[in-house]
């Protein structure tokens, strides 16, 4: 009889312990939620207060610059204005001025290459001028028969002055070019020009407008006229759309030296 007692006290015992138990770590559980929502809940506090202050910042920036233009008085705001405006006025000038510059500089590149070739052009000129260059183009030959051998050099001196005269730009005696260091001499009808000697029969060729050239030698009274009343002397002036005489020999100077202009 006092056995039964006992088992079932132990038994209420052991019911008390495990309710206890169970009830414990429910508690341990809600403690444990309660700490991850209170962190949770700092977390999120944290975070709007940051929000907050930057919402408060942003809105006391806005204030403050919105402030400072309506503490401008319209002077001050007109004299900004006109700083702003001059400013763009300075930017769009300097604009301008580096585009001129441009353009003066392309201008500049185009009256130097203007200038080579003009130069160059005179140089051509000079060239065939002194008879350093070999030249071709329309003009005359004046054809010379000498079978008594009565010409005397300055009878051909005088033949190069009246084509010179009449716009002779080139001319050659023989196939020799006549420059303008060139002298002919001679004599017992030799006529000598650059070393070379010819006799009896020339033919002299110059560049030039043929019509004129002709003229200033067949004028009433002129070089032909004259020249055809020596013994035996005929001269002949053919026009020519096409010469060709050849360069000049090259000369250097011995005892003279190219100067400059001021010199």
């Amino acid at each position: 009889m006092g056995g039964a007692p006992d088992r079932a006290g132990r038994g209420t015992l052991v019911h008390l312990k495990d309710e206890s138990l169970r009830r414990l770590h429910a508690s341990e559980k809600a403690v444990e939620r309660s700490f991850h929502e209170a962190r949770l809940t700092a977390s999120l506090a944290v975070g709007l207060l940051l929000v907050g202050f930057l919402l408060v910042a942003q809105m006391r920036g806005t204030a403050t610059f919105s402030q400072s233009l309506e503490r401008q008085s319209d002077q001050n705001l007109a004299i900004i204005i006109q700083q702003t405006a001059a400013e763009n006025n300075a930017l769009r000038n300097e604009v301008v001025r580096l585009q001129v510059r441009l353009l003066e500089a392309g201008q500049a590149t185009e009256d130097r290459t203007q200038l080579l070739n003009e130069a160059a052009r005179e140089l051509n000129s000079v060239s065939v001028v002194a008879g350093l260059e070999a030249a071709a183009g329309p003009g005359v030959t004046v054809v010379l028969s000498d079978p008594e051998r009565v010409l005397l050099p300055q009878d051909f001196v005088r033949i190069v002055h009246e084509l010179r005269a009449g716009g002779a730009e080139a001319l050659a005696v023989n196939g020799v070019r006549v420059s303008a260091t060139s002298g002919f001499s001679g004599g017992d009808g030799r006529i000598v020009l650059e070393g070379s000697e010819f006799s009896r029969r020339f033919e002299v060729d110059a560049l030039g407008e043929p019509g004129n050239l002709a003229q200033a030698l067949e004028l009433p009274g002129g070089l032909k006229s004259t020249l055809a009343t020596f013994p035996g002397v005929e001269v002949e002036i053919v026009k020519k759309d096409q010469l060709r005489v050849p360069a000049a020999k090259r000369i250097g100077f011995v005892h003279g030296t190219p100067v400059e202009d001021g010199q």
